[in-house]
C-alpha cells in the first residue's frame, strides 16, 4: 500500500480464556472460518450513508486543530452540493479528481462528493515535491485538484512539469489558518458547498464495478502505479471489516455511546482511507482529524475527545509506549486499539500494554495492500498467535505457492502468499502487463511476500520478494531513488536498499559508484533531499562502492548489498 503493502505483521494479547478459532483449510487453500458477509450491490457513498437516519445529529467529522465539525445529516447535504457543483463546473462521470491534502474535516466531503458525482478520486501525499506529484498527474490526467492554498505553488509547478494540455480546475479547501484569501484562478470549496446549490438529480448511477478510486502503489516493484479500485472493491472490504462482530472494532452509534476515532493515519493512504475513514463513517463513529502527528495536538485530541478506538502505525505505538508526556488520562477511555501499516515487535507491544487500561482490547495482526483495497487478513478476538498476521477476511481465500512450480503448499511450508477475494483491484491503470504479472488467470493476486500458514490457518510473513522499503508504513521504491541518484553528475551508478530502523521500521540506504573522487556522503544526501519528500531521504546513509553487484540480466542483487551493510 503507498499503504502500501503489508498493513501489519505480528500479533498481540487479546481476551484470555477464549477458545482459539480454527480456520478452514482445504486443498492447501485457507478460507476464513467466519461466514462470508453479504456484499451490498451499492456504490461507496450509498454504503456510507445507508444508516444515516439512525444518527443524523451525531458529529461525523471534527478537525482536531480548528474545531470545524460536521454532523452526519449536514455532511450528507454538503457532499451532494459538492457533487452538483463539480458537474456544473463541467466535470463528467469518469473524470479524475486528485486530492492533495492532509487530513481535515472537509476531506471526506470532497471524497464522497466526488464519488457521488461519478468521478474517480486519486490521492497524493501533500508533502510530495513537485517532481513526485508530476509523475502521478501525468499518468492520471486529473480534471480537478483539491488542495490547501499553501500547497498551490508546488501543485502549479507539478502541472507545468507534467506537460498536460488541459489545465485542471484548482479547488482551494479551508486550511488550518483562521482565514485565507483564495488565489486568483482557483475556486473556493466553500462557495461550492453553499446553500442554494441545486442538488436535484445528483446521485451516482453507474455500475458498481466502475472505477471509483485511483491510489498509487509501487506494487511488488518499480515506480508507483495507479491502482484501479471499483465501488465493489471498496464496499467489499469495508463490509468484510464491519460485517461481523468477531472482527469489528466499533459498535454502531445507536444509543448514547458513539465511538470516537482519532484520524492520524493519512486519508491519502489506503489504510487511513478505507479502514479509518470510510469504515468508521459507515458505522456512525465520530472521526477526529489531525493534519499531521504532533505530540501537543495529539495529546489535546485524546484528552478533549476521550478517544475510544485508536488505529495506529508502529511509530505512534512506540511513541505512546515510551514518551514521558503520555499521561494515564489520555488513554483511559480506549476500548479498542488496532495496530497496522507495518511490523511491530513483541517487546514494543508489551511496553504499550502497560500504559492502557486492562480492559482495552488490543488487536495486532493483519495484512493487506493497496491492491486489495486494504485488508487481506486480520486477527480475530480470542487469538493468541502473537507472530501471526491472522487469518483470511470473510469472502477471502489465501494460499502459499512454491516459487518454482507454482503448486499450492501445505502448512509450515514457505512460499509466495497469494490471495483471492472481492476486494482485489481491477488492475493497474493503463498497465495491462503489470496487471498480468500480479493477478493470474484464475484471479489469484500474487503479493510478492514470502510466508507460510500453520495448521489452524494463521499466516506468517517472513520475507518480501518485492524490493520496496517501508518507512513508517509508507512505500519507498528503490527504483525512484536510484533514478535520482544516477542523475547526479558525479555518480556513475547506484542502488538502494532498506535497512532496519528502530523508529521508522526501515530507512533507505544508498550504495553509490562515484564518477570522480571526492564525492561526499553529505553531497549525495543533500542532492536527494532537494528532490524527494522527507520519508524518502537517505537516513540509512550512503556507502561508496567500485561497482554495484548485478545479475547477468542486469538486475541489482540487493541481497548481496544487504550482506555488506
Amino acid at each position: 500500500m503507498h499503504c502500501g503493502r503489508r498493513l501489519l505483521t505480528s500479533g498481540i494479547r487479546l481476551l484470555c480464556g477464549r477458545q482459539q478459532r480454527l480456520l478452514s483449510v482445504s486443498n492447501h487453500v485457507v478460507k476464513s472460518s467466519l461466514p462470508d458477509v453479504e456484499i451490498p450491490d451499492i456504490a461507496v457513498p450509498d454504503y456510507v450513508w445507508q444508516n444515516i437516519d439512525q444518527w443524523p445529529d451525531k458529529v461525523a467529522v471534527e478537525c482536531g486543530v480548528t474545531g470545524r465539525r460536521y454532523r452526519y445529516a449536514e455532511m450528507r447535504k454538503l457532499c451532494r452540493r459538492f457533487a452538483a457543483s463539480l458537474r456544473r463546473a463541467g466535470l463528467q462521470p469518469g473524470d479524475t479528481l486528485t486530492i492533495v491534502m492532509p487530513n481535515t474535516a472537509e476531506w471526506p466531503i470532497v471524497l464522497l462528493g466526488a464519488m457521488e458525482a461519478g468521478l474517480v478520486v486519486s490521492t497524493a501525499n501533500p508533502h510530495y515535491t513537485a517532481g513526485e506529484i508530476t509523475r502521478q498527474l501525468r499518468d492520471s490526467q486529473p480534471k480537478a485538484i483539491v488542495i490547501f492554498s499553501a500547497i498551490l505553488p508546488t501543485v502549479q509547478e507539478a502541472i507545468k512539469l507534467s506537460g498536460t494540455q488541459s489545465k485542471p480546475l484548482i479547488v482551494i479547501a479551508p486550511g488550518l489558518e483562521t482565514a485565507s484569501d483564495i488565489p486568483v484562478g482557483t475556486v473556493d470549496l466553500r462557495q461550492m458547498l453553499q446553500d442554494g446549490v441545486d442538488t436535484s438529480g445528483v446521485r451516482f448511477a453507474g455500475p458498481i464495478d466502475d472505477i471509483v478510486a485511483l491510489p498509487y502503489s509501487s506494487g511488488t516493484t518499480g515506480l508507483p502505479k495507479g491502482v484501479i479500485l471499483s465501488h465493489r472493491n471498496i464496499v467489499s472490504n469495508v463490509a468484510q471489516l464491519n460485517g461481523r462482530h468477531e472482527i469489528r472494532h466499533t459498535e454502531p452509534a445507536l444509543g448514547l455511546q458513539q465511538d470516537v476515532v482519532p484520524a492520524v493515519l493519512p486519508f491519502y493512504h489506503i489504510y487511513g482511507l478505507t479502514i479509518v475513514l470510510l469504515g468508521k463513517l459507515a458505522h456512525g463513529c465520530k472521526v477526529v482529524t489531525l493534519p499531521k502527528f504532533e505530540p501537543k495536538s495529539f495529546f489535546k485530541l485524546l484528552d478533549q475527545h476521550q478517544a475510544t478506538v485508536l488505529y495506529a502505525a508502529p511509530p505512534l505505538v512506540l511513541f505512546l509506549a515510551s514518551h514521558p508526556g503520555v499521561l494515564p488520562k489520555y488513554l483511559q477511555s480506549l476500548r479498542h486499539v488496532f495496530f497496522g501499516a507495518a511490523p511491530l515487535g513483541r517487546l514494543d507491544v508489551e511496553r504499550f500494554l502497560k500504559r492502557v487500561p486492562p480492559s482495552t482490547n488490543i488487536l495486532q495482526g493483519s495484512y493487506g495492500m493497496t491492491e486489495t483495497s486494504a485488508l487481506i487478513s486480520a486477527m480475530v478476538k480470542g487469538s493468541s498467535k502473537y507472530e501471526s498476521v491472522g487469518g483470511p477476511m470473510p469472502n477471502t481465500e489465501i494460499k502459499v505457492v512454491d516459487l518454482e512450480t507454482g503448486s499450492s503448499l501445505a502448512a509450515r511450508q514457505t512460499g509466495e502468499i497469494c490471495m483471492r477475494g472481492p476486494q482485489v483491484m481491477k488492475g493497474y491503470f493503463n498497465r495491462p502487463g503489470d496487471t498480468a504479472e500480479i493477478i493470474d488467470s484464475e484471479g489469484w493476486l500474487h503479493t510478492g511476500d514470502l510466508g507460510y500458514y500453520d495448521e489452524e490457518g494463521h499466516f506468517y510473513v517472513v520475507d518480501r520478494l518485492k524490493e520496496l522499503i517501508k518507512v513508517k508504513g509508507f512505500q519507498v521504491a528503490p527504483a525512484e531513488l536510484e533514478e535520482i541518484l544516477r542523475s547526479h553528475p558525479d555518480i556513475d551508478d547506484a542502488a538502494v536498499v532498506g535497512v532496519p530502523d528502530d523508529r521508522a521500521g526501515e530507512v533507505p540506504r544508498a550504495f553509490v559508484v562515484p564518477a570522480r573522487p571526492g564525492v561526499s556522503e553529505e553531497d549525495v544526501k543533500q542532492f536527494v533531499a532537494a528532490k524527494l519528500s522527507e520519508h524518502k531521504q537517505l537516513k540509512g546513509g550512503v556507502k561508496f562502492l567500485t561497482s554495484i553487484p548485478k545479475s547477468p540480466s542486469g538486475k541489482i542483487l540487493r541481497r548481496e548489498l544487504k550482506g555488506v551493510l
